[in-house]
């Protein structure tokens, strides 16, 4: 594929020289500008531009910063690399060396000399590079929306086999959500852009954290990879602040892919996500063999599906005393069945073992056993990841809707905007349960009569799972939301106030498309002073034929402060998919209290793209 520069000069029928040493500085710059090098999105993706803008700010990765433009940075990258400093250059910029060399023929340079860069190459070899996506864990902010890194692997010159993540990320272990929120939006974080043994990285995610990692191989070619690399070591110098909406991990991954496939820039975002990047790897063919770690946990609950009750009773009972014999049944034990009881006993045992539940120099030997029967009886078989959970195949991240409202014999105008993620009525089948997931989710009404416009609700941050239970991993429910909303009133009161709301249950999978739960909940609320309520609700979450979900909802508020009756709400929401980004939806939420009752009819229209 030719860059914007090569087609510029093949179509003037322009040539690198044929003794480009010999050209001096100012020349190679005035043939740059010809060419229009700085206009390439290679270049663009060298310097982490959006909108011709950089989101990487430091003097020390921008060496025109006070004055930046595309041009200007080229025109001090080419003065540098050929100037008096151009050894130290090369070392500190061997990416854009390297990209100018192939584009414009500018001499090439060794780098030989240049020790960390030859340590980092040999450290970390990069054979191969995959895109690694770690799934979300809703219980940590930092964590909530996945993580996405790399993992390169090679042969070092001993014929050892090395393997490393290259990760960035900041320090975000704080439940100050308000706090973190600012500092990493609008203030910015010190950033962290770290090599690691990636087997220490997956350790600390599948077994520590109990999250899914997806390995995709990337199709790169050997000058990709190469160029890659040393793009890495260039930002391995720089100071990185790390902004949760505009300069996150998945924001510095997408460059680095762009760096091998520019096309992973095309098409604009509001939000940088890890699985935004993912899909646009994916369209620009990037993606290739895809292999996933999934945690024991996850494993224990896929076999529990998928076997008799009676098998998992059985297999259990076993594993919890660390016993071998009577696990394989004597009349069949290389048939399916056997495998499926192996597997569970081993997924079982490592859960117990990462849990802490049991000792670890005897769980460890009982696993040894377990996998020799493994290998004895059943080598030709093995277990398969849902690809169905991909998160390449995620729904898109971001939705607008539309709607109409009738409350009280008056008619509204319903307009919705959630910029990032998805709601518990989504389409939730790529998770393992259903989730939800809204920051900053706005609302406003507008009076059909009056034509008078009003907040409805701003959600700053809500998160919630309902998890199903289960008897040999456990699985606890909740909720958390913070935000601006409505103070709960039959009388239709529509006064704002600041919420925090929080609530913990259980959820029961009654049948395969039949979720129901329980929670014990509380808030609090400020409009020139405080209310509280605790809210204990059940509730249903109920997967239909023709793509259809429907959630249904009991609760009671009661005010033990206030000394005021309680109030009790039920509500029902229908979604139908129309296909994956049109969905319409009716809602029905009635409240009462004290014999008044308030009854709210809304039909709407979401669109996620």
């Amino acid at each position: 594929m030719l860059t914007h520069a090569q087609e510029a000069q093949k179509a003037r029928g322009e040539h690198a020289p044929s003794s480009a040493a010999s050209i001096d500085a100012a020349t190679w710059m005035e043939r740059a500008e010809l060419l229009g090098v700085h206009h390439d999105s290679t270049w663009h993706a060298l310097l982490h531009l959006k909108q011709g803008r950089p989101q990487l700010v430091d003097d020390r990765f921008l060496l025109s910063l006070n004055d930046f433009s595309p041009l200007h940075e080229l025109r001090a990258t080419l003065a540098l690399l050929l100037g008096p400093e151009a050894d130290a250059a090369v070392c500190r910029f061997p990416a854009r060396q390297l990209w100018l060399q192939q584009t414009m023929g500018l001499p090439e340079r060794t780098t030989a000399h240049c020790k960390a860069l030859e340590e980092f190459r040999q450290r970390a070899p990069a054979d191969t590079i995959s895109l690694v996506f770690a799934s979300e864990n809703l219980a940590q902010p930092s964590s909530m929306m996945g993580h996405l890194f790399l993992k390169v692997s090679g042969r070092l010159n001993d014929g050892s086999v090395r393997e490393h993540a290259i990760a960035f990320f900041t320090d975000a272990d704080t439940l100050n959500l308000p706090k973190l929120f600012y500092e990493s939006m609008v203030k910015g974080k010190a950033g962290y852009f770290v090599l690691t043994p990636y087997q220490d990285e997956a350790r600390s995610y599948v077994n520590l954290e109990q999250r899914s990692l997806w390995e995709y191989a990337l199709t790169l070619t050997n000058e990709q990879r190469r160029m890659m690399q040393a793009h890495i070591h260039e930002l391995r110098q720089a100071r990185i602040t790390y902004f949760f909406q505009d300069y996150n991990c998945a924001t510095l991954v997408k460059h680095l892919l762009a760096v091998a496939q520019p096309g992973v820039l095309e098409g604009s975002e509001w939000w940088t996500t890890p699985k935004g990047v993912l899909q646009r790897a994916q369209r620009s063919g990037l993606i290739g063999e895809t292999q996933i770690q999934s945690p024991s946990r996850w494993r224990v609950r896929s076999l529990v599906d998928s076997m008799d009750a009676a098998d998992v009773r059985d297999v259990t009972a076993l594993v919890d005393t660390q016993a071998t014999q009577g696990l394989l049944p004597a009349e069949a034990p290389e048939d399916t069945r056997a495998f499926l009881r192996l597997q569970l006993a081993m997924a079982y045992n490592s859960h117990r073992l990462e849990r802490g539940h049991v000792e670890r120099d005897p769980a460890l030997a009982y696993g040894n056993s377990l996998r020799a029967l493994a290998a004895q009886h059943h080598s030709a078989l093995s277990l398969h990841a849902d690809t169905s959970k991909d998160p390449v195949l995620s729904p898109a991240e971001r939705q607008v809707s539309v709607g109409w409202r009738h409350q009280r014999g008056e008619e509204h105008l319903r307009l919705g905007l959630l910029p990032v993620s998805h709601d518990l009525i989504d389409d939730n089948r790529q998770h393992f349960g259903e989730t939800e997931l809204r920051l900053f989710d706005t609302s406003v009404l507008v009076n059909a009569r009056t034509g008078s416009l009003r907040l409805e609700r701003f959600t700053l941050y809500s998160t919630q799972s309902l998890l199903p239970h289960e008897s040999l991993t456990g699985g606890i429910s909740g909720r958390f939301k913070i935000g601006v909303e409505p103070r709960l009133s039959v009388r239709g009161d529509e006064r704002l106030a600041l919420s925090v709301e929080g609530a913990l249950g259980r959820t029961w999978r009654v049948l395969d498309d039949v979720d129901a739960f329980a929670m014990l909940g509380a808030s609090w609320s400020w409009r020139q002073q405080g209310q509280a309520l605790v809210t204990p609700s059940i509730g249903a979450v109920i997967r239909e034929v023709f793509d259809m979900k429907s959630i249904i909802r009991h609760s009671v508020h009661i005010q033990p402060i206030q000394g005021r009756s309680s109030i009790k709400e039920w509500s029902w929401t229908q979604a139908r998919y129309l296909n994956p980004t049109n969905t319409v939806l009716l809602e029905w939420r009635s409240l009462s209290q004290e014999g008044e009752r308030l009854q709210q009819l809304s039909l709407g229209f979401k669109r996620l793209f």
